[in-house]
């Protein structure tokens, strides 16, 4: 059976991927700050706040580890505080990076390691009242294209456009009320590709944008 780590699984994408994984057959180790509303034979979860982030023992092996867990602020730069600097960074960033440190041990010879990033990354796209969200994306983004480097396993990057998500509830405007993508679509898409990344044994890393419902 194949194993995969998700962080965030209480709510959102990682829920969503969560259901889907154990769906398909997989054993799914979850790891976030709230337990989730769901369970299931073939799935663990393991409490960390990583806001508070603690290293945790997981004693699996993976073929796939979905790094997802994120929150936003959604205001100008300007009017950011520090407060809302070291909590964003924390969550999007280093509790992912540090999960993901503590399990490389585990990770599979063919290990697909993942991250749940946003067009809000690309460098195109520049969206107001998205710096600090985008920043941490960024910045996530580079140090696991070198993680991936160092130590050799497939990186799979997803920058998502506006999936229905709560994240929204944060949005102003009529921003907030623009067409989203599919929490069950979304999954699905990242599922197919995480499983189209473990087949190829030359495959090392692909960028992956999805805008709409495929």
């Amino acid at each position: 059976m194949k194993k995969v780590l998700i962080t965030g699984v209480s709510k959102g994408i990682g829920k969503a991927l969560s259901l889907h994984f154990l769906e398909k057959g997989f054993f799914v180790v979850g790891v976030g700050k709230n337990r989730p509303d769901y369970s299931h034979k073939n799935f663990v979860f393991f409490e960390n706040d990583f806001e508070n982030y603690k290293e945790i023992k997981i004693d699996f092996s993976f073929d796939i580890v979905v790094l997802n867990s994120g929150i936003t602020i959604y205001k100008r730069l300007k009017d950011i505080e520090q407060y809302d600097v070291e909590r964003v960074f924390k969550v999007n960033l280093f509790g992912n990076l540090l999960t993901l440190k503590s399990i490389a041990k585990n990770l599979k010879q063919n290990a697909v390691v993942s991250f749940i990033s946003s067009i809000a990354a690309l460098e195109k796209n520049n969206f107001e009242f998205w710096g600090l969200y985008s920043s941490t994306k960024t910045a996530m983004e580079k140090a696991l294209m070198i993680f991936a480097k160092e130590e050799k396993f497939k990186l799979l990057l997803f920058n998502l456009g506006r999936v229905d998500t709560d994240i929204w509830k944060e949005v102003s405007g009529k921003e907030r009320y623009l067409s989203r993508i599919s929490l069950k679509d979304t999954a699905s898409l990242i599922e197919k590709e995480m499983e189209k990344a473990l087949s190829k044994k030359t495959f090392s890393f692909k960028r992956v944008v999805i805008e709409q419902a495929q």
